[in-house]
């Protein structure tokens, strides 16, 4: 995909660093201009988030209300842009962040997840702690993604973008291929807010661009009032070998209409692929609903074509068809997810005795995912659970799996 960058540019966009780090530092990704410009939106924009934060203040919360309690307080542009700041979501879109998104990932069929500002606090919060940008409750275990990535290349990468210096990141070089060492488990229970053995700054001058594996360990060390104003972005492919394991997006579709013409195209293709892959899921779980074998074997591989990992996906998979249960559980209410939009509408594809069928389906691998008692949380997100955070079942491939279907 590098014919999409200017010759500079592609200088800059090391592959097989990234490939080899799991980060890729960019210097001077975006000249002074475009700095200013993005300065230029974002300052309204917290004011707004700033305002509306006093107004629905909690009781029990300072006048500023959540974002006054946040240790990380962000703006999300598709929720906060107005038309003198539409920009920062056509920034999104050009040929420093989309752009080598695709050549970074391999792939044309690339779209936004995520499109945020990362803030300074209002209190000085120190560090935070070790983990890496995924939860077991919520994804499948880490060993089983980490062999995808190995297998397959990244399919989901994330961007820190600072418009002020900003040293805040660290990361631990080559996180990415291996669970946690014995030597980071032993330091993420006794005290997760300092640095790990091998970890290194990541020191980004305004301008300068971090593109990164989500799964690597990562800290925010310094949460502190030095301002920040720092473009956090998520990107994801479409087709490739293997599913990514980071599905959602954190946009609702009703952003579209709103914007104007060009970054409105783009965003109709990105909706497109999403409903697409929606379909693609909802065809699988029909073949499984109706134990059609075949028509399972079928939709899993046009999901997941490569041959080795697919249990991952349906790890993952479980996981959604869980949410479509709780959705219709919940007589069509607002359900916690990455997007809410996308599940209620998914969900309501499905009869409640049809999600009860597939959450059958499932059963037998939710088990084996799990483990007797709540194991303790050290580098992930999330609090205690008993799904298991590292390992894929041992001796149970996708064979097994239609042969447990209850």
């Amino acid at each position: 995909m590098s014919d999409i960058l200017n010759a500079d540019l592609l200088k800059k966009v090391d592959r097989r660093s990234l490939l080899e780090n799991g980060y890729l530092i960019i210097r001077d990704l975006i000249d002074s201009d475009m700095i200013e410009t993005m300065r230029s939106s974002i300052k309204p924009m917290v004011e707004r988030r700033k305002a509306e934060a006093t107004r629905n203040r909690k009781a029990g919360e300072p006048p500023g209300g959540a974002w006054a309690t946040s240790p990380q307080p962000r703006l999300k542009f598709d929720e906060d842009y107005d038309d003198k700041t539409v920009n920062a979501i056509s920034f999104c879109l050009q040929e420093e962040t989309l752009g080598v998104s695709r050549a970074l990932l391999d792939d044309s069929d690339v779209s936004v997840t995520y499109m945020a500002c990362i803030c300074n606090p209002e209190y000085d919060n120190g560090p935070a702690k070790w983990h890496r940008d995924t939860s077991p409750p919520k994804a499948a275990p880490l060993g089983g993604m980490l062999q995808n990535y190995i297998d397959y290349g990244p399919a989901y990468l994330q961007w820190n973008i600072p418009l002020y210096d900003d040293n805040v990141l660290w990361v631990v070089p080559g996180s990415h291929f291996r669970t946690n060492t014995e030597a980071e488990d032993r330091q993420l229970a006794e005290d997760p807010t300092v640095a790990l053995p091998n970890s290194v700054p990541v020191e980004l001058k305004a301008g300068d661009g971090v593109v990164y594996v989500h799964l690597m360990l990562h800290w925010g060390s310094n949460y502190s009032l030095t301002k920040r104003r720092t473009v956090h972005l998520g990107y994801r492919r479409f087709g490739g070998d293997a599913m990514s394991m980071v599905h959602w997006r954190h946009w609702e579709p009703g952003l579209i209409g709103d914007l104007p013409p060009g970054p409105r195209e783009q965003f109709e293709g990105f909706d497109r692929l999403y409903r697409d892959e929606l379909d693609g899921f909802e065809t699988i779980f029909r073949a499984m609903i109706e134990k059609q074998e075949p028509a399972f074997i079928d939709a899993l591989g046009r999901l997941h074509p490569g041959k080795e990992g697919r249990i991952s996906t349906l790890a993952l998979l479980s996981k959604v068809a869980v949410k479509v249960k709780v959705h219709k559980d919940s007589n069509g209410e607002t359900i916690p997810w990455f997007n809410e939009g996308d599940m209620v509408a998914f969900g309501n594809r499905f009869t409640i005795s049809e999600a009860d069928q597939l959450c059958n389906r499932f059963a037998q691998l939710d088990r084996r995912l799990r483990r007797p008692t709540p194991q303790q949380i050290g580098g992930f997100q999330g609090t205690d659970t008993n799904y298991e955070m590292n390992d894929l079942p041992a001796g149970f491939g996708v064979e097994d799996f239609v042969a447990s279907w209850e």
